[in-house]
């Protein structure tokens, strides 16, 4: 995503009052894979424009460095100080530090001593955290019995929130019981990291429904909610929207949505498709929609879009064929 694209989401996160931008995205390498190293200097002043506008529209931005990866010795701890005195020189007081997605056996112990000597070292820097099990799914054998969770959360300085995607990663829905049992678990602030949205795991897939994950008592609980999107602005600003419209208590429909915006009838039409579960027999989908979409709609959408549609007439033209079935079950499809 671009600064001119990222500044787009800006804008749709103050239309509707949304006061965070995160950014921690894996395809920024320094950011995770090459954390050790130091960005550009035209970097470090296309991020601070970036921070500037953000200031304007009194949205914080939350700086996300993963270095979990490569983390070998004590002289490491001097390298992340380092990157944060940096990124704060630029104007940066929320930092969060993730070690999510490792692949490798870590120390509970190792990344809350990361975090908390970072928290000691800046007085002024809010933390905040993703530990490596980040939601119940990964939690082993459960969330109060983890050794790993057990030592994070006891050495972990009491005041850092930390982020949870709630059940699995990707959380179709989150209860209001769901997150009493994560508070009472972890005893401190959290922050619901929500990948209902995301599809980086199940590319082309899109998602452009209504915010379903929680019940709107459930966000009283919780230090606030991130949405995780796909990186795709034409897509992104859609799914903000549907998530302003839920934390504003905005009733508009989501067909009403596209209506409002003159997307045409094909699209609507296609719609039960855009769904996180989709039931063909329910969604009633017309294969001529799709190639209308495909070959005679010209819009911006359609560019992040296309390949699911394409994706979309395949498996409609082959829907009896065994080998879709993985497929399926990716794209939570059933007949």
């Amino acid at each position: 995503m671009s600064w001119e694209e990222r500044a787009r989401i800006l804008g749709s996160l103050e239309r509707h009052n949304l006061n965070s931008f995160f950014y921690c995205p894996k395809e920024d390498s320094f950011h995770r894979t090459n954390w050790k190293e130091s960005y550009s200097d035209e970097w470090m002043n296309q991020f601070k424009a970036f921070i500037s506008m953000a200031n304007k529209k009194n949205i914080k931005i939350i700086f996300g460095i993963s270095p979990g990866l490569g983390f070998t010795n004590s002289s490491d701890i001097n390298l992340l100080i380092n990157k944060i005195e940096s990124i704060q020189a630029i104007g940066i007081d929320n930092v969060a530090i993730l070690f999510d997605d490792l692949f490798q056996n870590s120390s509970g112990v190792t990344h809350a001593e990361i975090v908390n000597q970072c928290v000691e070292k800046f007085k002024t820097i809010s933390f905040l955290t993703v530990p490596q099990e980040y939601s119940l799914s990964q939690a082993k054998p459960d969330i109060l019995t983890s050794l790993y969770l057990k030592d994070f959360n006891e050495i972990l300085n009491p005041k850092v929130p930390i982020f949870w995607t709630g059940n699995q990663v990707v959380s179709k829905y989150s209860s209001v019981e769901d997150i009493h049992t994560w508070i009472n678990a972890f005893k401190r602030p959290i922050i619901f990291w929500d990948n209902y949205y995301a599809n980086d795991y199940c590319v082309p897939k899109i998602i452009l429904e209504s915010y379903q994950s929680l019940h709107f008592d459930a966000t009283k609980l919780l230090e606030g909610i991130m949405i995780n999107p796909t990186g795709m602005v034409e897509v992104d600003e859609i799914c903000i929207d549907f998530f302003g419209n839920f934390i504003n208590k905005d009733q508009t429909e989501v067909e009403d949505y596209f209506k409002d915006r003159n997307f045409p009838t094909e699209l609507i039409k296609i719609l039960p498709l855009f769904k996180f579960k989709i039931n063909l027999k329910e969604a009633k989908i017309n294969l001529k929609d799709i190639e209308t979409l495909l070959w005679s709609w010209h819009h911006p959408l359609k560019f992040a879009i296309y390949p699911y549609l394409h994706m979309l007439r395949f498996m409609l033209l082959q829907k009896e064929h065994t080998s879709l079935s993985s497929l399926r079950k990716r794209f939570r499809i059933i007949n």
